[in-house]
């Protein structure tokens, strides 16, 4: 699903790539080897931290828990690092 500002939400995905990226180079794990110890398609880990499409609750939900934080905790970070008047509905 596509939102009507793309270039807004695509700040969101930017961040959530950046931070799911930071997070599993800081337990110094490849890309390769943490989609193998977690079963999880390294093409999908690869689009999550890429921000190539956007990703299903379910996909984000499962990255987390491989990370060993909750999705809360991931998208506090990601709501810290945005502009503070960000918002996705033009009023």
């Amino acid at each position: 699903m596509q939102h009507a500002n793309s270039k807004k939400s695509a700040v969101i995905l930017k961040l959530l790539a950046e931070e799911i990226r930071t997070e599993r180079e800081k337990q110094g794990k490849s890309l390769r080897l943490f989609a193998y110890e977690f079963d999880i398609q390294m093409s999908l880990i690869s689009r999550l931290e890429n921000g190539v499409n956007e990703p299903k609750l379910v996909s984000i939900w499962t990255v987390c828990e491989a990370l060993g934080i909750k999705p809360s905790e991931m998208m506090k970070r990601v709501e810290k690092r945005l502009p503070k008047d960000f918002t996705l509905i033009d009023n």
